[in-house]
Parts: C-alpha cells; sequence; structure tokens
C-alpha cells in the first residue's frame, strides 16, 4: 500500500452521483484500496451534452445528468461537495463527444466520409474543446477560492479512443484523412498518406478486422526494425492480408506504417498541447497534465507510444503533459514521466465505449440512424446492462490488485516516478441501476406496429402560418 501512492477516485460520469452520494463514493474508495482519496476527478462533458452553458456553444445539447441529483442541481453543486469533504479537483476531458455540430471539425475515413466524432488535429477542434475544459476551470476556481486548503489540482485527457479504426479482412479503414490531418502528413512525411489510400494497406501488417472488432499487435516499441514488423505479421498470420506481396514489398510496407506511426504520434501530442495551452490561456497557475492512456507500448486508437513520452519527458521546453494515467502492464513501466496506475483494464477505453452506448439510445439521430433503430427500449435496455455486465469484468477493484502492480526500477523508485493511482467509482450494480432508468428514445422497433393515424395536413400548415398552432 505505500508503493501505491497516493488515491484518486475518478468518477467517469455524474450519473454515478444518482446511486451513490460523495460522502459513499469516498467512503466506498477507501474500503477497497485502504486509503482515502486525495483528489476526485470528474469530467467536464458527458456523452450526451455538456455538464454546462459554454460561451460561444449555444445550441449544442445538455447532459441529461446536468443536474445529477435533486440536491445536486447543478455541476457546480458537485464541485462544492467535493471540495468540501476536503478533496481536491481533477477535471477530465474524452474528446470523442458526437453532438457538436460541423463536419469541418469531424473525423474523416479514407472515402471522406466524416463520423460525428471531433477530430483532435483540427484547430479549431482544439479551441472548441478548449473551451468546454477552460469553462470548467473557471468554475472550480471560482468555488474553490471561498474553500481554504483544496482546490483544482489537475487537468486530465483521455486519449484512449482519438483515432477510430474499421474494416473487413484485409481492409484496415483507419482515421483520420481530414484537412488537418493530410497537411500535417504532408509537410513531414510527402506521399505517405497515398500509401493508405489503398487494399491492402500498411495497417494490415499490424491489424487485422475480425467478426467482433480489430484483432492488433501493440507491442511495438519506437525502435522497431521493419524486419521486426514483418517477423511479427507472420506469426500472427496477418501476412495472409497480403497474398500476392513477396519479401521485399513487405518490407516497404513496414518501413511506411512505422513512418506513419511516428507522425501520428508527433501530430497527437501536438494537438493534446495546443487543447491544453487554449484552455489555460491567461492563468497565472499552472496544473498538472495529464494523459488518460490505455498502458499499451503502442496505443493505436491514442496514436502514441507510451515509451516515447517517456523519452520527450526530459525535454522540458515542449513538454505538454506533466502526468500519464494508465492500466499497468509488465510491458513498459515509465523510467522518467510521473505516472498513476490506472485500476482497469484498458484504462477509460471500455468505460467509455459503455457511456456512448447508453449517449447513442438517448440522441436522437444517433437513435433513428444506426442499427440501433432497429431494436426495440426494451431490446436496449436489456443490451446496456448485459455490456455493463462486460464491461466491468475488467475493473481491478481490490487491494490485491494493488500489490500486484509490477515494481518499479530503482531509479524510478528514487525519483517517485509513480505517483499513486487511480479507482474508478463504478461498481458492479452500478450497470442494472443505470439500464433501469435509462431513457430510451423510441426506434423503429417501437413505432412499426402503431398505426398511423389521418393527418390533416393541410389544415396543420394553414395554422402554423395563421400562429394558431
Amino acid at each position: 500500500m505505500q508503493e501505491a501512492g497516493e488515491g484518486v477516485l475518478d468518477i467517469p460520469s455524474l450519473s454515478v452521483l444518482r446511486y451513490k452520494s460523495p460522502s459513499v463514493l469516498i467512503a466506498e474508495f477507501q474500503a477497497t484500496w485502504g486509503v482515502e482519496p486525495k483528489a476526485v476527478a470528474l469530467p467536464v462533458a458527458e456523452a450526451d451534452g455538456f455538464l454546462y452553458e459554454v460561451q460561444g456553444l449555444r445550441g449544442v445539447p445538455m447532459s441529461s445528468y446536468a443536474q445529477p441529483t435533486q440536491k445536486l442541481r447543478a455541476f457546480e453543486d458537485v464541485v462544492k461537495v467535493f471540495l468540501g469533504l476536503g478533496k481536491n479537483i481533477i477535471l477530465t476531458l474524452c474528446p470523442t463527444m458526437g453532438y457538436i455540430p460541423g463536419e469541418g471539425l469531424q473525423l474523416r475515413d479514407i472515402s471522406g466520409a466524416s463520423s460525428p466524432q471531433l477530430c483532435l488535429a483540427n484547430p479549431r477542434s482544439s479551441e472548441v474543446l478548449g473551451a468546454i475544459l477552460g469553462t470548467g476551470i473557471d468554475i472550480v476556481r471560482r468555488v474553490s477560492s471561498k474553500t481554504a486548503g483544496v482546490g483544482l489540482q489537475g487537468i486530465a485527457i483521455d486519449v484512449t479512443d482519438l483515432w477510430g479504426m474499421s474494416g473487413e479482412l484485409g481492409r484496415v479503414e483507419a482515421t483520420c484523412f481530414c484537412t488537418s490531418c493530410t497537411q500535417h502528413f504532408t509537410d513531414t512525411a510527402p506521399d505517405l498518406l497515398k500509401h493508405f489510400k489503398t487494399f491492402p494497406n500498411p495497417w494490415s501488417l499490424l491489424l487485422r478486422p475480425t467478426d467482433t472488432g480489430i484483432d492488433y499487435v501493440s507491442e511495438v516499441p519506437p525502435g522497431t526494425t521493419p524486419e521486426e514488423v514483418v517477423g511479427i505479421a507472420r506469426q500472427r498470420r496477418y501476412v495472409e492480408q497480403f497474398p500476392n506481396a513477396d519479401q521485399s514489398e513487405l518490407l516497404e510496407h513496414a518501413t511506411l506504417l512505422l513512418r506513419y506511426m511516428r507522425s501520428r504520434h508527433a501530430l497527437t501530442i501536438g494537438a493534446i498541447g495546443a487543447l491544453l495551452d487554449y484552455a489555460t490561456e491567461g492563468l497565472d497557475e499552472t496544473y498538472t497534465r495529464i494523459l488518460i492512456m490505455e498502458g499499451e507500448t503502442y496505443g493505436w486508437t491514442s496514436g502514441l507510444w507510451i515509451e516515447e513520452l517517456d523519452t520527450e519527458f526530459d525535454d522540458e521546453g515542449n513538454r505538454s503533459y506533466d502526468e500519464i494515467w494508465f492500466n499497468v502492464t509488465p510491458g513498459y513501466l515509465p523510467q522518467t514521466v510521473p505516472y498513476r496506475a490506472y485500476m482497469w483494464r484498458r484504462s477509460r477505453y471500455t468505460i467509455n465505449n459503455f457511456f456512448d452506448l447508453a449517449g447513442s439510445l438517448s440522441n436522437a439521430s444517433m437513435r433513428v440512424n444506426t442499427m440501433l433503430s432497429q431494436r426495440s427500449i426494451e431490446e436496449c435496455r436489456r443490451m446496456v446492462a448485459d455490456h455493463w455486465q462486460r464491461v466491468h469484468g475488467s475493473a481491478l477493484s481490490s487491494q490485491a490488485a494493488l500489490v500486484m502492480l509490477p515494481k518499479d526500477s530503482e531509479r524510478a523508485l528514487e525519483k517517485k516516478i509513480r505517483r499513486g493511482f487511480v479507482g474508478v467509482g463504478l461498481d458492479r450494480e452500478f450497470g442494472d441501476r443505470f439500464s433501469d432508468q435509462l431513457a430510451i428514445l423510441p426506434g423503429r422497433a417501437d413505432t412499426a406496429a402503431r398505426p398511423v393515424p389521418d393527418i390533416d395536413l393541410a389544415s396543420i400548415l394553414y395554422r402554423l402560418r395563421e400562429g394558431q398552432a
């Protein structure tokens, strides 16, 4: 427990507060981990909308959890309660929100089709996300000015799913090909992207679509050679996606793939820095800048090498982060950058997927325009509950999980690289209660069998024009 360091209670969604009070969550954290949390991490936005008004962004939907409970009527009240309990605040932002309008800000695939998710590399996205986070910072600063001894400790960006991907065997379709991303690759790696706009492309050496998702190889350190990449692809039988390629062609693909990974890493870390700079512009105080990661050697959906982050941390002049949170595995332990062990497999990735599913079921556009429309309300409710059981299976919620964390090197112990751990305020029963009370919009399956009433459309239009309807 002494080696584990300070604890942080992460509350990924304010929906949690509808089932447990702040004091109960803190008490359960202590019962689980043996220590009280020193800080509480709170989201600044939800999967279904904002938690507070943001200047210049009116018209974006407010979350159904913007008023968490009858007593906690606003985000500001939540902050006040936790500060009153003697806890510092860390604000967390997940940039994958899909309800902000504007196709020019969204991820684009090979064909140019956009997805609802914002592209972090777009400077305008950095401004929008920075405004959301900056408003949260202002709220915490205002509330904490009246509470002695505690306040805003840090700001965290969840990077576990920045760059989505899909496809079928031999056709990996990863993102993003928007104008901002394309320009970055043109400037840093000319002619590179054209090799990823065909099939099979270099991604298929380390990525392989399956019936249930994307199988991938993440144990690829920054110093990996093209020969080693091809060797891994042969071991995993991914080379079957290149039926007519000889060794020289595979090596060429591997070289292109490694160039892409390096360029995507640089783009991602630069975009994160720009976002955080925008959110904290004009502030005299400095706050710990945190990245929430999965913990794999290379994160395909984050676009980041954890080992590269460790190396880059020594460059104080260009440093855009101060700490990382990740699911610690024996693969690689930082030697330079401070970190906290995130006590959930794949960190926030599966948790976010769960809340994204719930948000989609309460969003009119997503409910109608996706395959979810074919499921009834009750089918969707069961799907949410079942999905939660699988997600919670990734929880590492016991003191034994802390004891089993890999040991730091002597150098890391001396420098106190491990600052502590992050425990998540979610338990197995949460999913059942959450799914029971989730407001799910009707889909086509709920309305298909209903009789359509006779409508006098001409009369309705006339009354609307006359201001009578």
